[in-house]
């Protein structure tokens, strides 16, 4: 058994190391002055302190241990963003933490997102990851990609254009949505299109306006005309979404083992076409995809019904 002296020496050491770790604000609008003040990025723990284990998890095994509490805290402004299901929470700070969730479109917890000085999301973790060590690399792009953006402020023409763009590659695709402003800036500024950004934004019109088209035809038969002059002029970003709009209208029109048989090409097309998907992913659909219209007379029963619960054009 250790000393009493001893025992008293470990007890203050335990309080100082607890003491030393960084504390968490709550408010999203000084968080982000301060993060311009300082010249840092804000690290955003979107939690349900009281409700969700993972998130707890995330908080003692990860957030809370020294090593990366100290890197933390030198990088980031910390921002906790709780809710829980305490009836006693302020009520004004579950307010705004749940604007924040609906902000920055958070479906799961816990969610750890890094944003620059503006609020803009460029980084973070979605779920749980139990080593530091883990965590602290899957943000430290996001730490990047906020410098970057803080030094496209400061310069202008070639140099702003190769910046944004080293910034823009550092951000990861789920989150692009949650970036349209900068997504219009760099394209505004890309005149050759380095970042794709204009191709893809053009890709998007063709398919709207296709849908749009296709949607206000006279018939399926119109329709799928307009479908098809689409896709002979796709391109990668909008190649599987065309795909999915004549599926769809192929699936509702089926009348013979023939039209089965089309609407799984284009379905298996979808699958090849899906730039998300790996390789071992495209595989196990297709092969559930066999399984689905294997027997062809399901598909045009299937059909027929949902053609009966349908209104007519």
């Amino acid at each position: 058994m250790l000393p009493f002296t001893k025992l008293t020496g470990l007890f203050a050491a335990t309080a100082l190391v607890a003491a030393a770790l960084p504390e968490w604000g709550t408010n999203y609008e000084s968080a982000l002055r301060q993060a311009r003040q300082q010249g840092k990025a804000v690290l955003a723990d979107f939690t349900g302190s009281d409700w969700c284990w993972y998130c707890i998890r995330l908080r003692k095994e990860v957030l809370a241990q020294a090593d990366f509490a100290a890197w933390a805290a030198e990088h980031f402004v910390l921002l906790e963003v709780d809710v829980p299901q305490n009836p006693n929470f302020d009520a004004q700070l579950l307010e705004q933490n749940r604007a924040l969730c609906s902000k920055y479109r958070i479906d799961g917890f816990p969610t750890v997102l890094v944003l620059d000085e503006k609020g803009r999301a460029v980084g973070g973790v979605f779920g749980f990851v139990s080593k530091p060590s883990v965590l602290r690399r899957a943000l430290e792009p996001g730490l990047q990609a906020a410098a970057l953006l803080r030094k496209a402020e400061q310069v202008q023409g070639e140099d702003k254009l190769q910046t944004l763009l080293a910034a823009w590659r550092l951000i990861p695709e789920p989150l692009y949505e949650l970036n349209a402003e900068l997504q219009a800036e760099l394209a505004a500024i890309d005149v050759q299109d380095l970042s794709g950004l204009r191709g893809k934004a053009e890709a998007q019109r063709v398919l709207r306006e296709c849908a749009e088209a296709a949607d206000a035809a006279p018939t399926d038969a119109a329709a799928l005309v307009i479908i098809e002059q689409a896709l002979a002029g796709a391109v990668p970003e909008n190649r599987r979404e065309l795909l999915e709009l004549k599926y769809r209208l192929l699936m509702r029109g089926l009348e013979t083992p023939e039209d089965v048989q089309q609407a799984a090409e284009v379905a298996f097309a979808m699958i090849d076409a899906d730039r998300k998907l790996s390789s071992e992913q495209k595989e196990n659909y297709k092969r559930q995809l066999r399984g689905v219209f294997a027997n062809p007379q399901t598909s045009i029963n299937r059909s027929k019904m949902r053609k009966r619960r349908r209104p007519k054009r």
